[in-house]
């Protein structure tokens, strides 16, 4: 407990949090690996800015309210807000920076964004999202593309048991336009949806002067949810042009991601109603088993590029990279480390060493150079509490003993001779623990 204002600098603000060696490795393998995953289905990686003016925010309502955003003033009185999503941003960037560039454009970031949000369970208020954002298509295709790169992400991170569930906001919009609901009565039914309550939606649908068959649809709603049989129970007689437009494009895009061969991760949800006003039409969410929150979401949001002056189609997705190692099941096998060498220059071998460090670096290894004060018993056990594979020993007349920690080995050379090799094996390949990732050695450094 914080006794006086000055305890408060060993602190982190509540909904932040400082990520540890161990667990920030094994975070930068996961963003690596959703990276890699996106950048090969033909995504560019763009750096938005971490804050903007509040006007790019301001009105979009919805989960990102403007009591969310963290705001603040320039020097000259503006408002600025730091990003609470990077969709925002990266369709302002598509709209003005990139206006000329041939459509479809397709942009891949990683990041932190911020939000302020009650500190529960899994909610933080500086989190890291890693995603995609496909923009210049109104096709199904587009839809499919970004849900099944997004599966396919959380598959490569090492999540198999989950769940893509796929709903369509246009659906909901077609079933308020047809019973010509104003924007108050609108808000409270998708309130009664989200929260699945049944009595509540069935007294606003008795009030409505609609036919039988939309009244039970609005009923149902928050219930229809499975495979392509829920699409089928919902093209109910009487329904609306835009409704069953909405199905259609849903029940298109349900066939490409079985085409994607993802079948077996998809479930529809008509009574998902995602709260971000841009989306327009597919929304989605995916849940790992065992978590009470979504791993990842996202949708089409036609009307959002217009509002920077350039009406365009777009769909992307966000992957919560915390979530995602919340999600990952026990016993998931961690990043390989590379081991570390650490490099002991007795008296008179520093010039030495620094060399041999140098050179070990530029050929891929990784090797840290003992600054301590002490001899080498003391810097062998640093080398073992901090998790080195080896030790490099080097003396004044350049004689080299190099420690495998793990044998307990010693092999003696010279640092010419050492070097000589990796000038000499330039270019071939090799498979040893000791961090070198480029060339095949077999100098005995058994690290």
């Amino acid at each position: 407990m914080i006794k006086n204002m000055s305890d408060w600098k060993i602190h982190t603000p509540a909904g932040v949090s400082d990520i540890l060696p161990d667990e920030c490795e094994k975070k930068k393998e996961t963003e690596s690996v959703l990276w890699s995953v996106f950048s090969a289905a033909g995504y560019r990686e763009v750096e938005t800015p971490s804050f903007e003016y509040y006007d790019c925010y301001a009105g979009e309502g919805g989960e990102l309210s403007q009591e969310t955003l963290y705001k603040f003033f320039d020097e000259q009185g503006r408002i600025l807000a730091l990003r609470p999503d990077f969709t925002t941003s990266i369709a302002r960037m598509a709209a003005t920076k990139l206006a000329d560039a041939p459509m479809p454009q397709r942009y891949l970031y990683s990041g932190n964004v911020f939000r302020i949000e009650q500190c529960e369970g899994a909610r933080r208020r500086e989190f890291t999202q890693c995603g995609i954002e496909l923009i210049g298509s109104y096709a199904p295709a587009a839809d499919a593309e970004v849900i099944a790169a997004a599966m396919e992400a959380v598959l490569a991170a090492g999540i198999e048991d989950f769940t893509m569930e796929i709903g369509q906001v246009a659906f909901f919009n077609g079933l308020v336009e047809q019973a010509g609901l104003d924007q108050a009565t609108t808000e409270k039914l998708r309130e009664r949806i989200d929260s699945k309550d049944g009595v509540g939606i069935k007294a606003i649908a008795d009030k409505l002067g609609i036919d039988e068959d939309i009244k039970r649809l609005l009923v149902e709603l928050p219930y229809m949810f499975g495979d392509m049989s829920v699409l089928e129970k919902a093209y109910v007689p009487g329904l609306n042009e835009t409704s069953r437009a909405a199905l259609d494009n849903l029940k298109r895009i349900y066939e490409l991601l079985c085409l994607y061969g993802f079948e077996e991760y998809i479930s529809i949800d008509l009574g998902m109603l995602q709260s971000i006003d841009y989306y327009t039409g597919s929304i989605f969410k995916g849940y790992a088993r065992g978590l009470g929150f979504p791993i990842c979401g996202g949708g089409r949001y036609d009307n959002l590029m217009g509002r920077f002056g350039r009406p365009a189609g777009a769909v992307g997705v966000a992957l919560g990279v915390n979530r995602i190692l919340a999600a990952l099941p026990e016993g998931a096998s961690a990043p390989a480390k590379i081991s570390r060498s650490l490099i002991f220059a007795e008296k008179n071998a520093e010039g030495i060493g620094y060399d041999l460090a140098y050179n070990l670096r530029v050929n891929g290894c990784l090797v840290e150079y003992y600054i301590g004060e002490g001899d080498f018993s003391e810097a062998e056990e640093y080398a073992v509490d901090t998790g080195c594979g080896s030790m490099l020993r080097i003396f004044a007349d350049g004689r080299l003993l190099i420690k495998d920690l793990a044998r307990n080995e010693v092999t003696e050379t010279t640092a010419n001779e050492f070097l000589g090799y990796y000038e000499e094996a330039d270019g071939h390949d090799h498979d040893c623990d000791c961090g070198c990732h480029d060339h095949h050695h077999d100098h005995g450094c058994g690290c």
